[in-house]
């Protein structure tokens, strides 16, 4: 940049500043600008007497079989006569055996996790054959 001024450097320190200031300025804008809307407000109830849980039903699918929460086999269409069910699935599961499931459930609001480490145990001695 060669000028009036000759190559000050002072010129040369002023214009880099003012360029880095305006970057950040711009930068910031648009920071601003794409924020997502936060306008959800947030209600503290110190009283648990009156809070409501959720009615959760819980399943379990291990072993090609739906168990309910006390290890009975129960069918699939009971997934989509409950409200809110969620269904602990076997970790060693194929995704595509999940998706299938979840598709098929036809409940809009199933919740999915995993199966514990308890839980497997725990089906494991109930399907072992009775000792004799």
């Amino acid at each position: 940049m060669l000028g009036e001024d000759n190559g000050n450097p002072l010129a040369e320190v002023g214009l880099a500043l003012s360029m880095a200031f305006f970057s950040l300025m711009v930068l910031m804008l648009v920071a601003i600008l794409n924020k997502s809307p936060s306008n959800k407000n947030i209600e503290f109830n110190n009283n648990i007497a009156n809070q409501k849980t959720e009615d959760l039903t819980f399943y379990i699918y291990s072993g090609d079989q739906l168990y309910d929460r006390e290890l009975k086999p129960v069918e699939f269409e009971v997934l989509s006569a409950k409200k809110n069910p969620v269904l602990a699935i076997d970790p060693e599961l194929k995704l595509e055996k999940i998706i299938k499931i979840i598709a098929n459930s036809g409940n809009k609001s199933l919740k999915v996790t995993q199966i514990d480490t308890a839980w497997q145990t725990r089906i494991r001695q109930n399907n072992s054959p009775e000792p004799r």
